[in-house]
């Protein structure tokens, strides 16, 4: 599962990785905040594509939870 979420979101890694390391003097992303930072993009997404399954409209009632979240 590790490796399969971390080819899953490879190209959002590189982004985050280019930030990390402009905040953090060209140190990179350990392993651990890879699989942490993939971790979070796979619940985001899986919480989004759930939450707009079969919306009809741009707002969701139960997106309140997501937005107090943000």
């Amino acid at each position: 599962m590790e490796k399969n979420l971390l080819e899953s979101y490879k190209q959002r890694l590189s982004v985050s990785e280019s930030v990390y390391k402009k905040a953090h003097e060209g140190a990179g992303m350990d392993s651990n905040k890879k699989m942490a930072v993939a971790r979070c993009l796979e619940n985001v997404s899986n919480f989004m594509n759930e939450a707009f399954d079969s919306s009809v409209g741009t707002q969701r009632s139960d997106m309140g939870l997501f937005k107090k979240f943000c």
